[in-house]
């Protein structure tokens, strides 16, 4: 019988006391508590796994509920509403903004995070495991000491372990920036996401180090909000311009969302000095071997996270880690057959959903590795990502350039938003978004798909579902798409390539859905 003592940790009878030394073993620990590391444990819960402790050090929930995905898209929200009442005049709408009220905007997100917060909560405390709060280090291969938040230790032992400790912010090796600056004075007090998501003032200008996701959602959040935005990009955006078409497009986007893109952008030193008044912040970066320096009243340091391995003592486990990233095999197991990972802290796909899926499938080999079976290889069949700009931009599958370079004979079509009915409709802005459908020669089997404009992030689910049931640009065409609708551009698209692929094609059958 379980039940919750009085800071919410479940006791579970099925623990094991081992008489050697008053360690605790289980089947499976997994350290940290957001989405990767609850998922494999429910996962494991439903295998028929007893015996699974879940250690969480601070509060639950996970990076994505506290302080990432949600929130943000919290915020974000709003900020396209005040987008889109900037463009009603357009439409012969006569609105405006008179202003945005900044508690308020803090409010509500404080208010939604708590109720995803406690559904997330309730949902691991349902799990059928076991939940204990306190800092784990390995100490051995097959053990770790927990200090609980009362500053308690106890060692608890395993015959599994998922370390899902989750991800931190990455600071480059820059003057200034965690280092003193070149007068000596102390490090520059830079935002993070955490503080850029908590701002309670809209700030005069800012400037942004970073083109990832965090840097172009709160480049588009602040710019619509009246922030004078700079940022900065070593690479060209979107995957480091490898399809240097959509990479223009994609910056010609964020530009007309009120951002200042410096693309070669390598940051050389950051000042931080009060006296300047409004804007303390002083950035110089180099840009086709030119010095440039400007000023901003806040600086966004959005420079990407890495694994959160700090303090776990993985070397008294035999994991090898190399250049900040825990050394795995195909299986996500560690150089400890035991130690397996999963979510951020592989430091490669941070993205929720894949964490989640890297959990289940962890808790699905350990079922195997128990048995002494061969692992099944994790394998991200059809990977999605997006990112909620102005307008978003999604992708699933491989671009062309990527499926190019695995040598797949790949022909591709591409349409504007701005030529496509519905989005004449919406007011699209031409030059500033497309469609890009890519598939394999001659058998038109769907490979990839890049959307940038309105609903990309739900969009890009349509041709991900398509790719995950073997679908080919000629079932496409042979589907029904209601009419105006954006996703109707794909059968325009899935014509274009099949074409490509068989100027001559087949008749393709439509089966009668009344014949039975």
């Amino acid at each position: 019988m379980e039940g919750s003592d009085e800071n919410g940790t479940r006791a579970d009878a099925s623990q094991v006391d081992d008489p050697n030394g008053g360690a605790t073993t289980w089947d499976l620990v997994v350290i940290g508590g957001g989405s990767a590391g609850s998922a494999c444990a429910a996962e494991a819960i439903k295998l028929g796994h007893e015996r699974v402790l879940l250690l969480n050090d601070g509060e639950l929930g996970g990076l994505c509920i506290l302080e990432g995905c949600m929130p943000t898209k919290t915020l974000l929200h709003p900020a396209d509403v005040v987008r889109e009442v900037g463009h009603a005049e357009r439409l012969g709408i006569d609105a405006q903004v008179n202003g945005v009220d900044m508690a308020a905007l803090q409010e509500r997100r404080a208010r939604l995070v708590a109720r995803f917060q406690r559904a997330k909560i309730g949902g691991m405390e349902s799990g059928g495991y076991t939940i204990e709060f306190g800092r784990a280090r390995f100490v051995g291969p097959d053990e770790v000491e927990v200090t609980g938040p009362d500053g308690a230790t106890r060692r608890v032992r395993s015959r599994a372990w998922l370390v899902s400790t989750g991800s931190k912010q990455h600071v480059p090796d820059t003057q200034g920036l965690g280092t003193p600056q070149p007068d000596g004075s102390d490090p520059v007090p830079y935002w993070t996401s955490r503080e850029a998501l908590l701002a309670d003032r809209v700030p005069r200008s800012l400037a942004i180090v970073g083109s990832g996701a965090i840097g172009l959602e709160f480049g588009v959040y602040f710019a619509a909000l009246g922030t004078r935005v700079t940022l900065l990009s070593r690479s060209p955006i979107l995957r480091r311009g490898e399809d240097p078409e959509l990479s223009a497009l994609y910056t010609r986007s964020l530009e007309h969302a009120g951002l200042k893109v410096q693309i070669g952008a390598a940051l050389a030193s950051v000042t931080h000095d009060p006296e300047r008044g409004d804007e303390p912040f002083e950035i110089e970066y180099w840009e086709e071997g030119h010095d440039e320096r400007f000023r901003a009243e806040r600086l966004l340091l959005a420079t990407g996270r890495v694994a959160n391995l700090d303090g776990i003592g993985l070397e008294a486990a035999g994991v090898e880690i190399a250049n900040g990233m825990p050394v795995l095999d195909d299986c996500l197991r560690s150089t400890n057959p035991n130690v397996f990972f999963a979510g951020d802290a592989t430091g490669d796909r941070l993205i929720l959903h894949t964490g989640n899926a890297e959990g289940r499938h962890v808790a699905r080999n350990l079922k195997r590795h128990f048995a002494g079976e061969k692992l099944v290889a994790w394998r991200e069949r059809i990977p999605v990502s997006a990112l909620f700009t102005a307008p978003p931009y999604a992708e699933c599958g491989r671009t062309e350039h990527e499926a190019r370079q695995a040598g797949v004979d790949v022909v591709s079509a591409k349409k504007e938003w701005a030529n496509q009915g519905r989005g004449i409709v919406m007011d699209t802005e031409p030059g500033t978004s497309f469609v890009k459908l890519v598939v394999e020669r001659p058998s038109a089997r769907l490979v990839g798909c890049q959307i940038l404009g309105p609903r990309a992030d739900d969009l890009v689910h349509v041709i991900s579902t398509a790719m995950h049931m073997g679908a080919t640009a000629r079932d496409l065409v042979a589907m029904p798409w209601y009419h105006p609708t954006l996703s109707e551009a794909f059968i325009e698209l899935a014509r274009d390539v099949v074409f490509q692929c068989d100027p001559i094609p087949e008749p393709v059958p439509v089966p009668d859905p009344t014949d039975p």
